[in-house]
């Protein structure tokens, strides 16, 4: 027998109207989830940015320092912790530095006594993005007399 309905129409498989709905909510789940890691990235993104500002800015200090020769360093606390930007608006108001100059002996030890040998040790203090906890960046290096 010949049925009209099956060759001229088809029998098409359809969607039911659960399958639907049930393949929008597996969607709309996976992309909240999606949507949920964007913030934590840019938070991430946002810390490292500071890190990296730190470490640029302690060792600019330190490249300041060196520059100057080994006998015109004068030893200890060559600048306290203290903003480096009072505008609120600059991106350097949320960074303060600390730099100190140590004389050392054959063993790295700290001295009093001029033996040759000095630390250049710069440190950035900021608070960090993600915790809002303080953050230090240190960056020491060493210059000698001869």
């Amino acid at each position: 027998m010949f049925k009209f309905n099956k060759l001229f129409l088809g029998e098409r498989p359809a969607f039911s109207l659960i399958e639907v709905v049930v393949a929008i909510s597996i969607l709309t789940v996976t992309f909240i989830g999606l949507m949920q890691t964007f913030p934590y990235g840019t938070a991430i993104n946002t810390s490292a940015r500071q890190k990296t500002v730190a470490s640029y800015l302690a060792q600019e200090r330190i490249e300041e320092l060196y520059s100057r020769g080994y006998d015109n360093i004068a030893t200890g606390t060559v600048e306290s912790k203290q903003r480096l930007s009072s505008d609120p608006s600059s991106y350097l108001y949320n960074y303060q530095r600390e730099t100190e100059v140590q004389n050392l002996d054959e063993n790295f030890n700290s001295t009093s006594s001029d033996s040759g040998l000095k630390r250049i040790r710069s440190r950035i203090f900021y608070t960090q993005g993600l915790t809002g906890e303080e953050e230090t960046t240190e960056v020491n290096t060493l210059i000698s007399k001869h």
